[in-house]
């Protein structure tokens, strides 16, 4: 938790919270969620985020421990492992996280490479060259359990960032540990006695991001700033103070400082990627849409970021160009299906294309989520535009009586009934 998340919601309230938890759009919910606790919501609406929260991160762990077994029965144990160092970061309830750790404790997790006497922060003006971490004192920095919670923190990191992170001081390790801990007060203080060499880059992101979740956005926006003009090509921080802009209404600002990090050529998928998130928070679908497509173009695969310019652009009408956006997305993760993600399946149901290849789709989806009746409903409308009506029409009946069902799906469902 000591990170801005890449993302933040295109509809940045609880009543689109509550649909993407419901429509199993499980990284879309916590990245709303995680933009709306930074709104600081009344405490009645504090409860029920921080619920849907949890709800989709042990989804997301779910599937990524089951990808993780397949992985490991084909003997790809450094990708599982990879897997299950993202489910630990995701789960939420005791039971979730457990059966990450037993899944973890069963592989042989990848050392830490260690620091030598001539590490340096790559990209670091301010580190002094040749300055080497001292050997720590008999602190937990030592413990073989800080280097494992270390270890699964820093895999959520991007693998340059990853090395730059593992050379820091073990005083530096301790404050972002302590950030990961929920504990940022503490881990502010910690950061305030590093000496004026590990001022860096990436000193500033993390005191921003623990000022931000402190709710001192002014103070946050400082760090994230210097952090951005110490090290322009840092897109955590770009990102963190992105999201931390949009919260606070200033899109203009936002939008300014990625035209900026364009202009100097920092990461121009990233950018546009961004700005792509932040037309849409502004509701201007054309600006969003347009830098979409021009992410896409430069080879932005963030699934997030696809889905939504497949959406734009199949609201746009270019549906050639939608579905060779849907059809990037990864099928969900777990073993079996036809490798068709389910949101290139709704595309073509919604065309009336390929339906006996996304009957098998849904189906499987069945199999995989049985109290999910939203992949019911959808094998139901293929049912009916197969031509199989009997058959639609008697298991449309029961899905829309399933209490569980979401009254917007269940609307769609008897509208059909209707007809």
């Amino acid at each position: 938790m000591g990170l801005f998340r890449r993302f933040f919601s295109p509809s940045n309230d609880l009543p689109a919270l509550r649909k993407a938890v419901a429509h199993q759009r499980h990284a879309e919910a916590l990245s709303i969620g995680r933009a709306l606790l930074e709104t600081g919501p009344a405490d009645a609406e504090h409860t029920e985020i921080e619920a849907l929260i949890a709800s989709a991160g042990d989804a997301l762990a779910r599937k990524n421990l089951d990808e993780a077994q397949c992985l490991q029965n084909n003997n790809q144990h450094q990708e599982a492992q990879e897997l299950l160092q993202l489910a630990a970061q995701q789960a939420s309830t005791d039971e979730i996280k457990e059966q990450v750790r037993q899944a973890l404790a069963n592989l042989t997790p990848a050392p830490l490479p260690a620091a030598t006497p001539a590490a340096t922060c790559s990209g670091c003006s301010s580190c002094s060259a040749g300055t080497a971490p001292s050997s720590p004192p008999a602190t937990e920095a030592d413990d073989a359990d800080f280097e494992t919670r270390l270890e699964l923190i820093l895999a959520g990191y991007p693998a340059a960032l990853r090395e730059r992170y593992q050379q820091k001081s073990p005083e530096f390790l301790q404050a972002f540990m302590l950030t990961h801990e929920e504990k940022d007060v503490e881990a502010l203080k910690q950061f305030g006695k590093l000496p004026a060499g590990e001022q860096d880059d990436l000193f500033d992101f993390e005191a921003g991001s623990a000022m931000a979740r402190l709710g001192e956005p002014a103070k946050a926006c400082d760090a994230l700033y210097s952090a951005i003009k110490k090290n322009p090509s840092l897109t955590l921080a770009a990102e963190a103070l992105v999201t931390l802009l949009v919260g606070m209404k200033k899109q203009d600002l936002a939008v300014h400082l990625l035209h900026e990090l364009l202009g100097k050529e920092c990461d121009p998928a990233f950018c546009h990627g961004q700005l792509l998130l932040v037309h849409h928070s502004m509701n201007d679908a054309q600006q969003a849409l347009r830098h979409g497509k021009q992410a896409l173009a430069l080879g932005e695969k963030d699934a997030h970021l696809v889905l939504l310019t497949a959406m734009l652009l199949e609201a746009n009408n270019e549906y050639e160009e939608a579905e060779k956006a849907y059809s990037a997305i990864p099928a969900a993760a777990g073993c079996g299906g036809n490798g068709i993600n389910l949101y290139l399946a709704e595309f073509l149901l919604r065309r009336k294309r390929d339906l006996k290849k996304i009957l098998d789709t849904f189906n499987h989806a069945c199999h995989l989520e049985p109290d999910n009746p939203r992949w019911s409903l959808r094998v139901a409308q293929t049912y009916l535009a197969l031509g199989w009506e009997k058959q639609g029409k008697e298991m449309l009946n029961k899905v829309v009586a399933d209490p569980r069902l979401m009254d917007e799906l269940r609307s769609e469902g008897q509208a059909l009934l209707a007809d």
